[in-house]
C-alpha cells in the first residue's frame, strides 16, 4: 500500500512578511511584559526563553525574505585560529596519569 506523496505549496512572499510582523510584534509584546514592574522571576525566565525561541525564529523568516546579514559579526573571525602546538595546552593524557582519579556524578 502506498501513500500519496501531496506537494506543499511554497508561502508566498506577502505571507512570510505577514508572519514576519506577526513575530515581531509577539517579541515586542514578550519584551514588554519582561520590562513590566509586576513581573515574578518565574515569569520572567519563561519569557525570555519564549522571546529567545521567537527572535530564533525570526531570524529564520528574516533570511526567508533576503536579510542575510543577520550574523553577529563581533563574534565571527575572520581567521581560523592557530592550532599549532595545540597538544601542548592539555593536560596529561588518561594513559600517563600515575594514579586513578575518580569523578562524581552529580546527575545521581
Amino acid at each position: 500500500m502506498h501513500k500519496k506523496i501531496t506537494a506543499r505549496t511554497i508561502p508566498t512572499f506577502a505571507a512570510v512578511e505577514a508572519e514576519a510582523a506577526r513575530v515581531e510584534a509577539m517579541i515586542a509584546a514578550t519584551t514588554k511584559r519582561l520590562e513590566s514592574p509586576t513581573c515574578d522571576l518565574r515569569t520572567a525566565m519563561h519569557l525570555q526563553v519564549c522571546r529567545a525561541e521567537l527572535q530564533a525564529y525570526f531570524a529564520g523568516l528574516s533570511y526567508a525574505l533576503g536579510y542575510m546579514d543577520l550574523v553577529d559579526t563581533r563574534k565571527v573571525h575572520s581567521e581560523l585560529p592557530n592550532i599549532a602546538g595545540i597538544e601542548d595546552s592539555f593536560p596529561n593524557a588518561p594513559e600517563e596519569e600515575k594514579e586513578l582519579r575518580y569523578v562524581q556524578c552529580y546527575e545521581c
